[in-house]
């Protein structure tokens, strides 16, 4: 693991500090899940330091940060403290100010889990007013590392093989290379009894433990990847199958955001399965598209824009996260089965998170800063820099149009398409009105006519805009009924 206040420093002189706060771990209803990980690499990582000559005064199941920290103080006696930057708004002045009570001067040094720096994002936001588009910066870290670069131009003559990706699921007969499983050792067994000891009440199942908690293991979980799943990965990257987790996702970016693997490494492993003929280059370049384009755009957005980022509400969304995202209570069984999928492992893949759990916040109306909490505290991947920009930007638009030029808003007619999910669902997918109706449609239209003056001025919306006005009145007033008592009944906590 890389960590930038361990670079240059002597292990011979320093002792490395790490606690674990219980008070940190329940700020949120955190996922058990969650907890589990990052308590369980933690404790790893401590071993691994030990075995590397380093010093760790190890302060596990503390009530609070500043109480163990000033055990530290006293029985150590250390004349500074040096932390890498932290990647959470406000946490490194926390720290400093909590080392300055007992008199300790403090060294900040850089993030080290990131391949961007800040000028890569200021020097296109100087360029281009107001906004950055992921796009532009995604290109320019293409260019910035090299990867997927063959000289001054893509790989391939191409920066998007968006045409090769993204197709819906086959009716039968798709079938997914099975994926590396770590079962728990003695360590994080521990850490499984710690979860369970102080967040019994917390959401979630921990069950059958899989995920790499080490760098080795992260590492084989990285080549299993790009050997076996890497290839499929972008055909498939939108579909949506009953029953199915993983698919052809790599399920990475746990390893990833908690610091066993850097991006950096793990897009240069996936370029060279393409080089090497191993996986095409549709695939790897969606893939890199998602780590060293967007992965880093969302971090370069929240250290922007934070912190009244996190507040926004461009829409003025007023509905209360609905009860379903907790108990998955629910008669719609797209819902249904992402939120199973979130309950049972902490993890939903990239377009159940987008077009199923954000679409359907999105169009209902759901208050962002709800939304974004619920995402948070749900997710093993999920930091407050992940989902800010991912939540309240790009599902729930309610930072105006800063990470997406559109709404990623859609109707029933999405999730058929993509998904074999609404042959199971007692909901019409071709119904906006009546109670058979998917609520998916008369949300959406209602979203549109909630929002038709601002979406109006907005060109990628204009032509849906004028497709509801060009509807029937009687068919309007009747969708608007059917979406006013969807909201009732969600705010009623009642099922949908």
């Amino acid at each position: 693991m890389r960590n930038s206040a361990l670079a240059g420093a002597d292990p011979a002189r320093s002792i490395v500090l790490m606690i674990e706060s219980v008070a940190r771990g329940a700020m949120l209803p955190y996922h058990k899940r969650k907890l589990v990980l990052i308590y369980a690499v933690m404790r790893h990582f401590a071993e691994d330091l030990r075995a590397a000559g380093w010093r760790v005064d190890y302060r596990a199941e503390q009530p609070d940060f500043a109480q163990a920290f000033a055990a530290h103080v006293a029985v150590s006696a250390p004349s500074r403290l040096r932390i890498e930057e932290q990647s959470e708004w406000g946490m490194t002045e926390r720290l400093c100010a909590l080392a300055h009570e007992h008199g300790l001067p403090v060294d900040v040094t850089p993030p080290s889990n990131v391949v961007s720096e800040p000028e890569d994002y200021d020097r296109l936001l100087r360029g281009d007013g107001a906004r950055v588009t992921m796009e532009t910066f995604y290109r320019a870290m293409r260019v910035k590392t090299g990867v997927l670069m063959d000289g001054a131009e893509p790989a391939g003559g191409r920066w998007n093989f968006d045409r090769e990706n993204r197709s819906p699921p086959p009716k039968t007969g798709l079938r997914f290379a099975p994926r590396a499983t770590f079962p728990p050792d003695a360590i994080t067994r521990g850490a499984i009894a710690t979860v369970e000891t102080h967040f019994g009440d917390h959401p979630g199942d921990i069950g059958d433990w899989d995920l790499p908690v080490t760098r080795t293991d992260a590492l084989a979980m990285l080549d299993d990847f790009c050997e076996r799943r890497l290839d499929t990965f972008g055909p498939w990257q939108d579909a949506m199958v009953a029953g199915e987790r993983a698919m052809s996702h790599s399920l990475l970016s746990a390893a990833i955001n908690v610091g066993l693997l850097h991006p950096l490494e793990v897009v240069e492993r996936a370029e060279l399965a393409f080089r090497s003929g191993r996986a095409r280059l549709a695939s790897v370049e969606g893939f890199v598209r998602q780590v060293l384009g967007w992965r880093e755009f969302v971090w370069r957005t929240y250290r922007c824009w934070m912190p009244e980022y996190k507040e926004r509400n461009a829409l003025g969304a007023d509905l209360p996260l609905p009860a379903f995202y907790r108990d998955g209570q629910t008669r719609m069984f797209c819902m249904r089965e992402a939120v199973s999928h979130v309950r049972e492992t902490a993890y939903a893949h990239h377009i159940l998170r987008l077009m199923v759990l954000g679409n359907f916040a999105l169009i209902a109306g759901v208050v962002p800063r709800e939304a974004h909490d619920w995402f948070h505290a749900m997710f093993v991947d999920g930091y407050d820099w992940v989902m800010a920009p991912n939540a309240i930007g790009m599902a729930l638009h309610a930072d105006g149009g800063l990470v997406g030029t559109k709404p990623y808003a859609a109707s029933a007619n999405y999730i058929a398409k993509m998904s074999n999910y609404c042959g199971r669902c007692r909901y019409d997918p071709k119904q906006a009105t009546g109670e058979d109706a998917c609520p998916f449609n008369a949300l959406y239209w209602d979203f549109i006519a909630r929002n038709e003056r601002r979406f109006a001025a907005n060109h990628r919306m204009r032509v849906i805009v004028r497709a509801w006005a060009g509807r029937p009145a009687a068919w309007r007033v009747a969708v608007r009924e059917r979406a006013r008592l969807l909201r009732e009944r969600m705010r009623a906590g009642a099922p949908v």
